[in-house]
């Protein structure tokens, strides 16, 4: 597929995917890409900044709407929700297929993967629009700050998720123990999520009380890893302010909680920490490589990451790599898991992330054959949600948003 070829087929996903209209519970207007028409119609945090880092190659004001729109949605306290629910009128059938925890009925009361600064600092390095600099800072230090009260109670530097779809690996086996998870599917996911969810309820709204709580508290490598990598796009954007010397000693202090509390140089892999006990998950997963974004990362782990766990074909070095579960695992599922989702198959945005890692840390081929390999899936079985590691078949949502992240790889 060429280049071209693949700017078009892009766009006819981004396009035909977007939302545009004013929300009748609020009156804001909003214009935004969704991840998928049918499974996944309102807007998610995450996919959101995806779509918006793979518009800038197609359409620089649409990916300066769809953050305007994820910003608009910012509570007065600094929190972004995971989802918010412009169009009402579609939660039924979203909400009769789910369990979404909410304190409100337009939004969810859960974060996710906090890289939208990265995305915005993106948006204004391609465009120099001060107006839009300017408006997105307020935003963003607010919610930055929101997640070191609230998600740092012990103030350690690592934040910690509530319930695992906060991290975007929903059910990935590093999980299973702390959800005390019986069955090995999605039902089974779901019937151990439900629980979380009922011991919440009369705690939703109050992070710091459910994380005290300690009935899922993870401090996750992956989502800490985006929080490091977020902090430093904000302090680059702050540059010149007095608040970007905050948050570059906030990004420091996350960089060095990693290394002293996640990384297991026995195993040569970085760990998430269960509970207010901080006991390591000694789990490999996709997050245990995401440290690898962090520029300053000491070279020696970099090295060790690689030759180890990326490289190995008995590990993530798949034909189709990297899959969200290495091979070696014995629960990793690289079929079709009917939502049993992040336990073999291989992401796009996982890829995306990791193929700029490794050409920053000087790994060029590396990097270059992740990509070809992620074209290559997409060529074969078009934008779908992830794709199976040794085949390439397309896997869940079809036409799914952020896998237009190949423009940007």
């Amino acid at each position: 597929m060429q280049r071209t070829e693949l700017e078009e087929a892009a766009r006819t996903i981004l396009l035909g995917n977007l939302r545009r209209g004013v929300a009748d519970w609020n009156g804001k207007e909003f214009n935004f890409v969704c991840p998928s028409l049918t499974g996944y119609p309102f807007q998610w945090f995450w996919d959101s900044c995806f779509h918006a880092i793979a518009l800038l190659h197609l359409d620089q004001e649409q990916a300066k709407a769809e953050m305007r729109t994820l910003m608009s949605g910012a509570l007065p306290d600094g929190f972004i929700p995971h989802i918010i629910f412009w169009e009402m009128e579609k939660q039924p059938d979203f909400l009769s297929r789910n369990i979404v925890g909410r304190t409100s009925e337009f939004y969810s009361a859960t974060m996710q993967p906090p890289i939208i600064a990265y995305t915005v600092e993106r948006i204004y390095q391609a465009t120099g629009d001060e107006e839009f600099r300017a408006a997105a800072l307020p935003v963003l230090t607010a919610f930055y700050r929101w997640l070191r009260l609230n998600r740092d109670p012990d103030n350690d530097g690592l934040i910690a998720v509530i319930q695992p779809e906060e991290a975007g690996t929903d059910c990935s086996p590093k999980y299973d123990e702390a959800l005390g998870l019986e069955e090995l599917s999605n039902q089974g996911f779901i019937a151990a999520l439900s629980k979380v969810y009922a011991a919440y309820e009369p705690m939703r709204g109050d992070d710091r009380r459910i994380l005290a709580a300690d009935i899922f508290h993870f401090e996750d490598v992956l989502v800490n890893s985006i929080y490091a990598m977020g902090l430093r796009s904000l302090a680059r954007l702050l540059a010149g302010s007095d608040e970007a010397a905050e948050f570059e000693r906030e990004a420091d202090k996350t960089r060095d909680a990693l290394l002293s509390k996640c990384w297991d140089e026995e195993a040569g892999a970085f760990f998430d920490l269960s509970g207010v006990a901080e006991t390591p998950v000694k789990v490999v997963s996709i997050s245990s490589l995401m440290p690898l974004i962090l520029d300053d990362l000491p070279r020696p782990i970099v090295e060790r990451l690689v030759d180890k766990w990326v490289t190995s074909p008995d590990h993530f070095w798949t034909p189709y790599p990297l899959p969200s579960v290495p091979a070696s695992d014995p629960k990793f599922m690289p079929g079709n898991p009917r939502g049993f989702i992040w336990r073999g198959p291989s992401w796009i945005n996982t890829n995306w992330f990791l193929s700029h890692a490794l050409r920053r840390h000087g790994y060029a081929e590396l990097a270059d054959t992740i990509v070809s390999k992620s074209q290559e899936c997409i060529a074969k079985s078009g934008f779908r949600e992830y794709y199976h590691p040794y085949t390439a078949e397309g896997l869940g949502a079809r036409d799914f948003g952020w896998s237009s992240l190949i423009l940007d790889m």
